[in-house]
């Protein structure tokens, strides 16, 4: 009997043996993730963000005037910021999402470091790897990104309460305002001014303020469930339009170009209009220019005449191309209506059928024209691109006008708008 009791009190340990055994392997050991100065985790994952900027436009003939006029700076991220907003609940209203975590001053090279640089990929493509907080596991995440903005946006905290909310954030004002200056250049928003080589690595070239949301997939809330390393993309919109200048006449020759009443500042996300911040218009000046046409377009200066075709051969494409000058202004989006309007001023030379060169001023606004003079505005939308044509081809002394809409990547043109021809006046 003893023998017995001494082999079922065997059984029994090994049973409770081999039971414990099996409960200790449900048990998930949690890696020692570090902490930082606060004792906050450190380690919850990462987000590599794929950053693309606006396309260029498409490719021009190699000997033409605008072809000197490179494309990398409208596409270029000098530097960027990484927000990263924090709810509780999906779904959550802007209002509810709170900046836990900001990175700015961010650069790109060769290669990159999380949480300090990123890669530049080539061709307007960059990729960039920001670290993840313990505090944010179980919460549902939104990033936003700001590049070549060279005030710091937004004040952060990792308790989510306290820090900027989403819907503040996308309010925020592009630090460069327009003002009612004499000798104002487009360059002001444009970044500033650079080479006819596309230098851009100087430190005086800013680049063009551009923003927005990563997503993953298609979507812009991101639960993080448990620390995880996700793949976003994000595409950045220019926060300016843009106005070329189209030369269709033959013998003409702009002898100047000024924008009047457009609009002093712009918001750095795109909002429910295209209403400037405040209302806010340039008035008492026009603005100019960028600098690369001082010396060409003004007073005193020589002006840019038609080029005819280089031969017979030559495509209608490559012609208008040739006679395109790109990059003239860079504006701000703005309402246009009856009392202010954002207007194109163009003086320009065109002989008379006598041969006699005559002087012309014409006013292009952001309108369509219609017979009874009651035509539509058209309101002026950032990472649009204007193309101001002067002259509809023919040889006779009447010079129109018409203004080409598209978005700001090749071929995708919306509309055109046309204004009243003028005839060419002699100067008292």
């Amino acid at each position: 009997m003893n023998r017995f009791r001494s082999y079922v009190w065997m059984v029994c340990l090994l049973c409770a043996s081999v039971l414990g055994g099996g409960c200790s392997r449900e048990v998930v050991s949690t890696p020692d993730r570090g902490s930082d100065a606060s004792g906050n985790g450190v380690e919850a994952g990462s987000l590599r963000i794929v950053i693309r900027t606006p396309s260029p436009d498409a490719v021009v003939n190699p000997g033409s005037r605008a072809g000197a006029l490179h494309e990398q700076q409208e596409w270029t991220v000098k530097q960027l910021g990484v927000y990263i907003f924090m709810a509780q609940n999906a779904s959550a209203p802007d209002s509810n999402y709170r900046l836990v975590k900001k990175t700015e001053n961010i650069t790109f090279g060769v290669t990159g470091i999380s949480g300090e640089s990123g890669t530049d990929l080539g061709n307007g493509e960059y990729s960039y790897t920001e670290p993840l907080k313990d505090y944010m596991i179980g919460k549902y995440l939104k990033v936003l990104l700001v590049a070549n903005e060279s005030t710091k946006q937004g004040t952060a905290n990792e308790d989510g309460i306290s820090g900027t909310t989403l819907q503040e954030f996308k309010a925020l004002t592009a630090s460069t305002v327009l003002g009612d200056l004499d000798g104002q250049s487009a360059d002001q928003i444009s970044g500033g001014a650079y080479t006819d080589e596309g230098d851009l690595t100087g430190n005086d070239y800013k680049g063009i303020v551009m923003s927005g949301t990563a997503q993953k997939g298609t979507a812009e809330e991101i639960y993080l469930q448990y620390p995880s390393s996700l793949e976003l993309e994000a595409w950045l919109t220019r926060n300016v339009a843009r106005i070329d200048i189209c030369l269709n006449k033959k013998k003409l020759t702009l002898k100047k170009a000024v924008l009047k009443t457009t609009a002093k500042q712009a918001y750095l996300f795109p909002q429910a209009t295209t209403a400037a911040p405040g209302n806010a218009l340039l008035t008492a000046y026009p603005l100019l220019p960028v600098s690369k046409y001082a010396d060409l377009l003004g007073d005193g200066q020589p002006g840019i005449q038609y080029q005819n075709p280089a031969s017979d051969m030559e495509s209608e494409e490559v012609t208008r191309d040739r006679n395109t000058l790109k990059h003239v202004f860079y504006l701000y989006e703005q309402v246009n209506d009856d009392l202010n309007c954002a207007t194109v001023e163009v003086t320009y030379t065109l002989p008379d059928v006598k041969g006699v060169e005559q002087t012309g001023v014409m006013e292009i606004p952001f309108r369509k024209t219609t017979v009874d003079g009651k035509g539509e505005y058209v309101n002026t939308t950032r990472n649009h691109l204007y193309t101001v044509e002067l002259g509809d081809g023919s040889l006779d002394g009447k010079v129109t006008a018409r203004i080409v809409v598209q978005d700001w990547e090749p071929n995708e043109i919306h509309e055109f708008f046309p204004t009243i021809g003028e005839e060419v006046q002699s100067e008292e």
